[in-house]
């Protein structure tokens, strides 16, 4: 039943072309015909006004032109969205080289993944490395902080700015002294 219904629609459109196209024939051969007895009359510029109509409706509706493609600056948002996705492609150029560390993690051995207590000793003398490494590194990043602040007084920063950084190094000290008094076995070493 389906097939019939289809059958019967592809014959309709073809019915529809074939009239359409033989509808254009008629239309074509009667435009001959009208225009050919008319006598040209002439204007001014020494064309004939025959010709001039033919010109203008031979033209009418315009040729498609050639398409050309320019290229365009980009502007407004299209030129951020480019420029974020050529970073995330190609990585930022201003961002530092990665660097990874060459010393392997301690990995646990197999004894510790079986045992449950053992394996909890591991993960207690890794948690007690990890304070360690941040004790070690703010005892020498106060310093640094210390010499950024007053660096920062000399050349004019706001006095507001200047405090925050203060209050941030002075708890980073107070974090670091805190760890160490808790672990006294970590070798501490004059500042």
């Amino acid at each position: 039943m389906m097939r019939k219904w289809m059958i019967a629609g592809l014959l309709a459109a073809l019915a529809l072309i074939a009239l359409r196209l033989l509808a254009n024939d008629d239309s074509s051969e009667a435009g001959k015909t009208a225009s050919a007895p008319r006598s040209p009359m002439q204007t001014s510029e020494g064309r004939t006004a025959g010709t001039e109509s033919q010109q203008q409706t031979a033209s009418w509706p315009p040729p498609f032109p050639e398409l050309k493609r320019v290229p365009l600056l980009d502007y407004g948002p299209q030129q951020a969205a480019a420029q974020s996705l050529a970073t995330t492609r190609n990585g930022d150029p201003r961002s530092p080289p990665l660097h990874r560390d060459t010393v392997s993690a301690n990995q646990p051995s197999a004894a510790e993944l079986a045992d449950p207590q053992a394996y909890q000793r591991y993960e207690a003398s890794q948690h007690q490395q990890l304070l360690a490494s941040f004790a070690s590194a703010a005892q020498q990043e106060v310093p640094r902080l210390q010499a950024d602040i007053e660096r920062g007084r000399q050349m004019g920063i706001a006095p507001d700015a200047i405090a925050k950084m203060e209050d941030k190094a002075r708890r980073l000290a107070a974090l670091e002294q805190e760890l160490r008094q808790q672990h006294p076995e970590w070798q501490t070493r004059p500042r």
